[in-house]
């Protein structure tokens, strides 16, 4: 009976941890001002939404929207200072490295 017990015990333990950790690996995000958003962590080694338009902020470019994402590249379209829009890509593995052929809109 004790063993029964025991190992209903553990059981309801691993299944808890898997769920926390599904939780926290994405699902229904808010931004604290009631708006809420799907967000889903890549597989390690890949590059993020979030990451890329970090990237692209620090590059000058500003409200940036995503127009291509897939296994191999993540591709951003926004404005620069001048109110100019830019295009830049990125390859959609771990650190995001800029690629070359997507700036100044030659997408």
């Amino acid at each position: 009976m004790k063993l029964v017990l025991g190992n209903s015990i553990v059981s309801c333990a691993i299944l808890l941890s898997s769920v926390a950790g599904l939780a926290a690996s994405g699902g229904w995000q808010t931004d604290g001002q009631g708006t809420r958003y799907w967000h889903v962590t890549p597989r390690p080694g890949q590059c993020n939404i979030s990451q890329a338009k970090n990237l692209a902020l620090r590059a000058g470019i500003y409200r940036s929207e995503v127009i291509q994402q897939d296994d191999n590249v993540i591709v951003l379209r926004g404005l620069d200072q001048s109110g100019d829009r830019r295009v830049i890509g990125f390859g959609n593995i771990r650190g995001c490295p800029e690629l070359d052929g997507y700036e100044d809109g030659h997408f």
